[in-house]
């Protein structure tokens, strides 16, 4: 059994390494286990130091800016698993594919859109559902 060697004293330097690390795409789990500490620790550190929960919002958002981006790299590629994209993104950036639009205060049913790929990769034709 290995030892636990985590320290958990927060340092301002770990704004930077924390946008830098999880802007790469990285999670708040692997940036923990980056800095030898647990989860909660990080989140510990957010609650008592201002500047480390901005650097942390700012980092977690360019992590999702970082898988849009992959995402969009790889749309078109027959290649890609899209359930495990579509569970990996609904887990882990709390995407769904049902939306509630409010207008003027009102509550507004929800669109089910559905798509359907015609042909393969290469001359996609997109089917859109209809609207509940």
């Amino acid at each position: 059994m290995s030892k636990i060697h985590g320290n958990s004293t927060y340092k301002p330097e770990f704004c930077q390494e924390a946008i830098d690390f999880l802007g790469a795409g990285k999670s708040v789990v692997q940036f923990a286990k980056y800095k030898g500490v647990c989860r909660a620790t990080v989140y510990n550190w957010m609650d008592a130091h201002p500047e480390f929960k901005e650097a942390m919002d700012m980092a977690q958002e360019w992590s999702q800016a970082h898988w849009e981006d992959e995402l969009v790299n790889m749309m078109y590629s027959k290649e890609v698993n899209a359930p495990l994209v579509k569970l990996y993104f609904a887990n882990r950036f709390k995407w769904h594919d049902r939306a509630e639009v409010s207008l003027d205060d009102e509550k507004a049913l929800p669109l089910d859109i559905r798509f359907e790929v015609a042909q393969p990769v290469g001359d996609v034709q997109v089917t859109n559902g209809k609207a509940k």
